[in-house]
């Protein structure tokens, strides 16, 4: 697991691993930690729901990201 770490107030960022349309039902990518820190793996793989079901890594980002949590 590749880990990635970042201010909650960067969701702007918009890394897949964040994002409702990126297929990981159990959030098993993403680790909240103390102090509005998160945690993510950013080689974890898993379909993007709005790009016609294509895999990407959590670290990826689109234009078409929305926050899932």
């Amino acid at each position: 697991m590749s880990k990635g770490k970042f201010y909650a107030g960067d969701f702007r960022l918009g890394y897949c691993a964040f994002c409702k349309h990126w297929y990981d039902p159990t959030n098993s990518a993403i680790k909240p930690l103390s102090g509005n820190w998160w945690e993510f793996d950013r080689e974890k793989e898993a379909r993007c729901m709005k790009s016609v079901g294509m895999k990407t890594k959590g670290r990826n980002t689109c234009g078409k990201f929305e926050l899932k949590i």
